[in-house]
């Protein structure tokens, strides 16, 4: 590669060429290309293996604005010179398309040459100056290439340069109204909501303010709902998405991540509030949630599997983050048995929340391994999901312990699998860990053993801070030393800084249905429940048997099923629209006074997250 290139990808985002360079430099881009037909390969790679997640530019628009233009110019009735940033779109899609091809290895060299040479072709004209759709689609592209690798500290303020950009040319307003041909009309409400959304979802794992303000948005939405053969409303994955993100998750990043502190009774509200959001059909997952088992008429693809596990994925991780400084605080407050503690709901939510998406991953990744492996968001959750199972799993005295012990050596056996990836190495030692403290904790006498935990375990907190910060998301203020000028590190782990906080109101209109509710349990009271919950054997690294988790149905939260057309697997059925003990907070919330936190009754959000972070720090390694 000539020397010009890399020096204007590290130039990026700024333009520093001639014109007289740039168009020399335009045509050396272009001698990079790869074939027609490889092209259309490698795209064809894209819109499958990484396209279902986030589609900034549909496929029938980049073969006609952006391949046709670039490899036949004479087809293309405007046949004007391809501009650096249409180019710019085809090297991200080609390095996404790479990245994500399963023949080739994770991470190749050719996808990051692929990226350094659409962020060249970026640098050529300034992205500040020659403002367009092509331009915000180009970054995108590249953000979706940087999340999908694991580059973590650009990304963010990357993400925000976007956003900026597509207010400066009006994608937040409606287009309808300027009479604009329909296709451009389309073009603009579909990125606008595709940039909300990944907005919306990074800002929840970044722990983060979103960059939108609902208020100044009066774009319609780019997908319509319409009803099937049964009248029950039906949608697309990018339909859902971006409803879910603008009419419920924008609700729980207000009041629950916001900068004033949640009352508990809305975190109980928001927490319905997500379960209730309606999915449609089309998008459930066979054995969790609503859903039954049941033979379909054809295989799904593999789109299709991926955006039903994300839709169920999104909204199980949404709970959990919701409800774990509440739970890090019943474990303060109540070390021997958080279900004692006034936050007990938010324990058995954050539990429930962390077996369900544990089980979905697992389920996932036994269908489809390889793409599953390079979406390494999902394995960043289950390590969060891991630390709350391993919490609960070393509380011997709790009857969750043993159900939380299986599921933690679900989640150990998940990382074994993916081994050899780097991150994993990192995180497999902490989960395994976990696993023998609670093993010793359940086998063991529980006053010796709790004694000598406190001893062991808490003397090395202080060695490995620096450690589990960068996969638990721990947030710390680091003091620079004069003599050093280099940054603090950065935060690794996108699920885990998530403060926990609010504005004042809960509501906001939604235009879909509302789940339908399941019937109460014959589980009417929490201590029952408590006292019932049997204990439960689990094999590593064979066929789980899972045991039941908190659910309005006395069944298991496992169902093994075989099909003929799928590997054999284990699905959870968690029917509850809520865990055992929200139901009866929000039915008998007088048991437990709600006060605002102007009367001091709930923890401040510093206290919170000081909370979670406290006992993020009490399960490191020794």
């Amino acid at each position: 590669m000539p020397s010009d290139i890399p020096w204007l990808s590290h130039a990026f985002p700024f333009a520093s060429t001639t014109a007289k360079l740039a168009e020399n430099t335009r045509g050396t881009l272009l001698s990079f290309l790869p074939r027609a037909s490889t092209t259309r390969n490698i795209a064809d790679m894209y819109y499958k293996h990484a396209a279902f997640l986030y589609t900034p530019i549909p496929e029938s628009e980049f073969h006609e604005s952006i391949f046709l233009r670039i490899y036949h110019p004479d087809l293309v009735p405007d046949n004007g010179p391809a501009n650096s940033h249409r180019l710019a779109v085809l090297f991200m899609v080609l390095a996404l398309g790479t990245l994500m091809d399963l023949d080739k290895p994770s991470h190749s060299q050719e996808s990051k040459q692929y990226y350094q040479l659409g962020r060249a072709a970026l640098s050529l004209d300034s992205v500040f100056e020659e403002q367009s759709i092509i331009s915000i689609q180009a970054l995108f592209l590249m953000c979706h290439f940087m999340f999908l690798s694991d580059i973590e500290g650009p990304r963010w303020a990357l993400m925000g340069l976007v956003v900026k950009l597509a207010q400066g040319i009006g994608l937040h307003r409606d287009s309808g109204k300027w009479n604009l041909e329909s296709e451009e009309t389309q073009k603009r409400r579909t990125l606008m909501w595709e940039i909300y959304t990944y907005d919306s979802w990074q800002s929840l794992t970044f722990g983060r303010p979103p960059s939108f303000a609902l208020a100044h948005i009066d774009c319609q939405m780019a997908y319509d709902t319409t009803r099937n053969e049964a009248g029950e409303v039906e949608m697309s994955f990018a339909a859902w998405k971006h409803r879910f993100s603008s009419q419920c998750l924008s609700t729980v990043q207000d009041q629950a991540f916001g900068a004033r502190t949640p009352s508990y009774k809305t975190i109980q509200q928001l927490d319905r509030q997500v379960r209730e959001f309606y999915l449609p059909p089309s998008l459930q997952v066979p054995g969790f949630g609503n859903s039954k088992i049941g033979k379909e008429v054809e295989q799904p693809s593999i789109q299709l599997t991926m955006q039903r596990y994300l839709a169920f994925a999104i909204r199980e991780i949404t709970l959990f983050y919701m409800h774990r400084g509440f739970f890090a605080r019943a474990v303060e407050d109540h070390p021997d048995d958080p279900l004692g503690s006034k936050y007990a709901p938010s324990v058995l939510a954050a539990y429930s929340s962390a077996c369900s998406f544990v089980g979905l991953i697992e389920s996932l990744y036994s269908q489809h391994p390889a793409i599953t492996e390079r979406m390494w968001f999902l394995f960043t959750h289950v390590f969060s999901c891991a630390i709350v199972l391993g919490a609960i799993a070393t509380k011997n005295q709790m009857a969750l312990a043993p159900s939380a012990l299986s599921h933690l050596e679900s989640a150990n056996h998940l990382f074994e699998q993916v081994s050899e990836n780097p991150r994993a190495s990192k995180i497999i030692p902490i989960i395994q860990n976990l696993r023998r403290r609670a093993q010793s904790a359940i086998v063991e006498d529980k006053g010796r053993i709790m004694d000598s935990f406190r001893v062991n375990y808490f003397g090395s907190i202080k060695n490995e801070i620096d450690k589990l910060s960068s996969l638990g998301g721990m947030t710390r203020l680091v003091s620079r030393r004069k003599n050093s000028s280099h940054p603090s590190p950065g935060n690794d782990n996108r699920g885990s800084q998530s403060p926990t906080s609010i504005s004042p109101t809960v509501n906001r209109s939604s235009s879909l249905p509302l789940k339908e509710s399941t019937p109460p349990s014959a589980l009417e009271t929490f201590s029952p429940w408590q006292q019932n919950f049997g204990h439960f054997h689990h094999s590593p690294h064979s066929t789980p048997s899972y045991p039941p988790v908190p659910s309005m149905h006395e069944q298991g939260m496992y169902n093994g099923h075989t099909d003929a057309h799928m590997t054999p697997q284990y699905f959870t059925t968690y029917n509850n629209p809520s865990p055992p003990g929200m139901e009866e907070w929000y039915s008998q919330s007088n048991m437990m006074p709600v006060q605002s936190p102007v009367d001091g009754y709930y923890p401040a959000a510093d206290h919170l997250n000081a909370s979670w972070q406290s006992f993020v720090a009490q399960y490191k390694p020794v």
